[in-house]
């Protein structure tokens, strides 16, 4: 670690940003990808400029909103850099969307073009980009990405865009001149679909350098880190505080296209990997995995952040035994407004197990009853945050940026949470997760804390189940680690044990293989709650 400190840099375009760390020194490493190769900064500055000309050449220019989707490629870091080059705003989408979702996202932002990997793992890409584009007259173009540089017929091959200097052509204009301003929408971050509503958050550069520079500063974060890219690049956590935070830092990226454990171990070993930030079930599935030993145990990574879902404490626990060169902190934070908090460094290690930490400098946060009034610190209510780290809004729906965006500034996170005298908070749940059981509020998060903690349980779900007497009772997804199962029984008894208060426990449970999960690592919840609804109406 060296002495500068990248956070106290002024926001910058991003592409002002790469050519301004590529005239200072080209060779470094910017992106290692395992399948399109290592890029220096000096590599990655000459193929966004041929990009963004050659983008301009085919009618994308400032202002058309762009939708990638593509796995964790160079390419996926090269697109967004040469769309902001030229005023044009990137979409980003999960890999794992497929037309329905595609559709929705076309007809709510209008989008112009569609970046596509021609084929991946199976799923023709181009062919539904292609049904896309001819049900949407808007949708003008679309570009596909293959590793071997060919492009099937009636897309525009990323090979064929990277061929030709598009820059060199007569009357082309400086992309100084297309830069866009500061507060110029940039990208458009996509809400992760616990709820089913889909909802486009608006960034700036501003907004998303205030967002990395939180962290920058709790964690002295410099230009040497090497960042792992596990987390997807179309989600907010990938997209944020890995592609961003590596061009803010003047940092390295090391790229993962897909979430595998084992091949995360490996390269994280290999590259010598210094920060991550990523979703719960990835810590879960690495400090479980039989090979951390033989890899290291991370010994190079200096910061994991982990966010997304709640954290349960036996895997905080077993985290910081199992890492033992690592600093591994809950992170909290939304599409809407970036990573809010984590734990200091010297945050005291009851804090760390049990709460998601204290709000970045830059951030104010309430807890607010159903009248907005502020409640005493240690109670129940909704989280509202302010700061340069919330967006401008939802692109194209007034009405619900209204009903979020408050206009004293706060953000209608919709989490349920309460703060400690300390300052710091503990999300309680969602409060569309929040089960009345017989007019009794009953948070989900401590009942999955406990059964969590059960030996033969790898994963929980808890959500609440109609009843006609009462409301609601709980009924409890279990996913059983191998060759073991759960009874109702056997969760009352461990409910029983724990001192959980009888009207906590579960009434119902359900042992599944997987819990739907949305691309980022959070509980669908909508979908359980619809499967034990449509189980009950059916009378299993």
């Amino acid at each position: 670690m060296n002495d500068a400190r990248p956070g106290d840099a002024p926001a910058a375009v991003i592409s002002e940003r790469l050519f301004a760390l590529a005239a200072r020194d080209g060779a470094r490493e910017l992106i290692v990808d395992p399948v399109f190769g290592r890029v220096s900064y000096g590599q990655a500055a000459e193929q966004v400029e041929r990009l963004a000309h050659g983008l301009r050449a085919h009618g994308i220019g400032a202002g058309d909103i762009v939708i990638l989707q593509l796995p964790n490629w160079a390419p996926f870091v090269i697109f967004h850099i040469a769309l902001g080059a030229i005023g044009a705003v990137t979409a980003t989408i999960p890999i794992v969307y497929r037309e329905r979702e595609l559709a929705a996202v076309i007809e709510l932002t209008g989008a112009a073009a569609l970046v596509v990997p021609a084929a991946f793992h199976g799923f023709d890409f181009a062919a539904m980009a292609l049904a896309l584009k001819e049900a949407h007259p808007g949708l003008r173009q679309v570009v596909t990405v293959d590793d071997d540089g060919g492009a099937p017929a009636g897309t525009l091959g990323y090979g064929a865009l990277m061929g030709r200097a598009w820059e060199a052509g007569a009357g082309q204009p400086s992309l100084d001149a297309l830069r866009p301003a500061l507060d110029d929408a940039t990208a458009l971050g996509f809400t992760s679909g616990t709820t089913g509503a889909l909802k486009g958050a608006i960034f700036d550069t501003r907004v998303i350098h205030a967002t990395n520079r939180g962290l920058i500063e709790r964690y002295r974060l410099d230009e040497g880190e090497r960042i792992f890219g596990c987390s997807p690049l179309g989600h907010a956590v990938g997209f944020t505080h890995a592609l961003r935070m590596t061009l803010t830092l003047g940092a390295a990226i090391v790229l993962l296209e897909r979430w595998d454990p084992a091949r995360a171990l490996e390269l994280i070993a290999r590259e010598r990997c210094t920060f991550m930030a990523c979703a719960t079930p990835f810590l879960l599935d690495l400090v479980y995995h039989s090979a951390l030993d033989a890899r290291g145990r991370l010994e190079s990574v200096r910061l994991f952040l982990c966010g997304g879902a709640s954290i349960p404490e036996r895997l905080m626990r077993d985290a910081r035994a199992a890492l033992p060169h690592t600093f591994t902190s809950p992170l909290w934070g939304m599409t809407e407004c970036g990573g809010v908090t984590t734990c200091p460094f010297d945050a005291p290690v009851e804090k760390l197990f049990a709460t998601d930490g204290l709000p970045c400098a830059s951030m104010q946060v309430k807890v607010v009853d159903e009248e907005g009034e502020e409640v005493p610190r240690g109670s129940d209510g909704e989280l509202l945050v302010r700061g340069p780290m919330v967006t401008g809004g939802y692109v194209n729906q007034p009405e619900l940026t209204a009903r979020h965006f408050l206009e004293d500034g706060f953000f209608r996170t919709g989490d349920r949470a309460r703060m400690d005298e300390d300052g710091y908070v503990r999300i309680t749940g969602r409060i569309k997760d929040l089960i009345i059981r017989g007019g009794v509020n009953i948070s989900p998060v401590d009942i999955e804390g406990v059964l969590f903690s059960h030996p033969r349980v790898a994963n929980v779900a808890v959500v609440g189940m109609p009843d006609a007497r009462l409301g609601e009772r709980i009924c409890a997804y279990v996913v059983a680690h191998p060759g073991q199962t759960l009874t109702l029984a056997e969760v009352q008894r461990w409910m029983a044990a724990a001192r959980m208060a009888k009207p906590k426990w579960p009434e119902r449970v359900e042992i599944v293989d997987a819990l739907p999960m949305t691309p980022s690592g959070k509980v669908q919840k909508f979908r359980l709650r619809e499967r034990i609804a449509a189980r009950l109406a059916a009378g299993a």
